[in-house]
């Protein structure tokens, strides 16, 4: 009988180390001969494509890019994202991995906008968009404190996006620490995020095994 697929998203602020985690635990079940897909988003197709422009800077909108804005841009991905790629890897009975989906819209852009309405109202509303999104099996949130992040983003070397301010990193990770209240309905799982990539490496596995049949 061949094994159910599974959707697992792995969350956290920018430098927790989703990426990384995400292809340590890949390699963690193809050695014990599971059909892994690792995936990510903003996605590969086309509308993460011009995301990923936009917060790098290379795409200028006329407008200035208002958490409102991302947020339906990603409320798009997503959709394409799923309906184009995870669904069909699911039905092969692979494991997906993604590296973020809507908890990140629901942190990254309730916290970013500048809109005056109350922040309850801007996640409902998020939260719509993202309706006929399909839920993970599990979400794991990579837990790290603003500072350690920091410091991992500096050693990439890589340029400043558009997300990627201390203060903003900040406000996020308390918003990651309390995801459960962002995705009420959804199983979320924790893990320290601090330590080496190896020790963080077995606390994931550790926390996933429940939902990942051997």
């Amino acid at each position: 009988m061949s094994k159910r697929g599974v959707f697992v998203v792995v969350e956290g602020i920018d430098g927790a180390g989703t990426t990384t985690q995400v292809e340590r635990y890949a390699a963690y079940l193809r050695e014990r001969a599971r059909e892994v897909h690792v995936t990510r988003e903003p996605s590969t197709g086309p509308i993460g494509a011009f995301i990923r422009e936009i917060l790098g800077g290379r795409a200028v909108l006329p407008s200035s890019p208002e958490g409102d804005l991302m947020a339906l841009l990603f409320a798009a991905d997503r959709l394409d994202h799923v309906r184009g790629e995870v669904e069909p890897a699911l039905a092969r009975g692979a494991v997906v991995l993604s590296d973020r989906y809507d908890l990140s819209s629901l942190a990254y852009q309730s916290v970013a906008t500048t809109s005056r309405l109350p922040a309850h109202e801007i996640v409902a509303w998020i939260r719509s968009l993202n309706r006929f999104a399909r839920r993970p099996d599990v979400t794991l949130v990579v837990d790290v404190s603003p500072e350690v992040a920091a410091t991992r983003r500096a050693q990439r070397g890589a340029a400043e996006d558009l997300y990627e301010k201390g203060a903003l990193q900040a406000r996020l990770a308390k918003a990651y620490a309390h995801a459960e209240v962002l995705v009420p309905d959804d199983r979320v799982v924790h893990v320290r995020g601090d330590g080496d990539i190896e020790t963080v490496a077995s606390l994931i596995q550790s926390a996933l095994a429940p939902w990942i049949e051997e």
